[in-house]
């Protein structure tokens, strides 16, 4: 009698995780219509990758990385954020290129460990750019209320709730993974970008996803079917390129955003050495 009842437990249990499973990958992604309207623009096109390049520098997420890219016209700018040893969000891509960058040392740390947050204030990239932390990205969004704030890196979507602290409508967060995106959506973050996989199409338009990012190299491969995506308003963000010809070619038929480093978004030309308008 017990083993019976023991089954029905061990059921009832599987029922319920079962349908909580399936009432989340049923359930849609929410988006600013504000947001949308506004990736339509021209001059939207174009989103300043990992703060914006500086002087010959990119992947810097620097505060002078992000003012420059202000100054010049961006409204969407990406910042890769991870979070320190003690928990804190940072603008760093991964530790070991920001370790490089900065001459950290510590014999105790492998070159991928985190550090805490009082060495990571000491520090400068370059020893010239400021890398910037949670409490300064804030600040800058609150002061500029135009801009859009796009978060690549970190799957802390609680904790990206939690810690930005202006409009949520104005926060576009990528994600990677299948698992992560239906997370994403239990942790009611908006705005969310899925990040497209070989293979992802029909995904993509079952679960309403209106916004995806993407390499080039994915892009070029199956151009068909990018083009398909874009008929169907979808927005394709690409990443990334400084090419003027490449695109201008491409913009708009294989994807309609580009995560760019050195950019004038008036000129619609590189504003860099030739050898660095590249696409990667």
């Amino acid at each position: 009698m017990n083993f019976g009842k023991k089954k029905i437990k061990i059921f009832i249990l599987i029922l319920v995780i079962t349908i909580f499973t399936i009432s989340l990958q049923t359930s849609k992604p929410i988006y600013n219509n504000v947001l949308l309207q506004e990736l339509k623009k021209e001059n939207n096109r174009f989103i300043a990758h990992a703060s914006g390049g500086i002087d010959s520098h990119k992947y810097t997420n620097s505060n002078e990385g992000i003012s420059n890219s202000i100054k010049n016209g961006f409204k969407f700018i990406e910042i890769d954020l991870l979070e320190t040893k003690d928990q804190i969000f940072v603008g760093v891509h991964d530790w070991k290129s920001f370790k490089e960058k900065t001459n950290y040392m510590n014999k105790n740390l492998k070159l991928s460990d985190p550090i805490l947050y009082n060495e990571f204030k000491k520090l400068k990239i370059y020893n010239k750019y400021h890398p910037l932390d949670i409490d300064e990205i804030n600040n800058i969004f609150l002061k500029n209320k135009n801009l859009y704030l796009v978060i690549d890196k970190t799957k802390n979507f609680k904790k990206i709730k939690n810690d930005l602290k202006f409009d949520q409508d104005r926060i576009l967060v990528e994600i990677i993974g299948k698992d992560n995106f239906f997370q994403a959506l239990k942790d009611e973050i908006k705005n969310p970008i899925y990040n497209y996989d070989p293979g992802d199409y029909k995904f993509i338009l079952k679960n309403k996803i209106k916004i995806i990012t993407t390499s080039m190299r994915n892009i070029l491969e199956n151009q068909d079917e990018f083009q398909e995506l874009i008929n169907k308003e979808i927005f394709v963000f690409a990443y990334s390129s400084n090419n003027e010809e490449f695109i201008k070619n491409n913009i708009g038929k294989l994807f309609t955003q580009v995560y760019t480093d050195f950019w004038d978004i008036n000129k619609l030309k590189c504003t860099i050495k030739k050898d660095l308008c590249s696409t990667y």
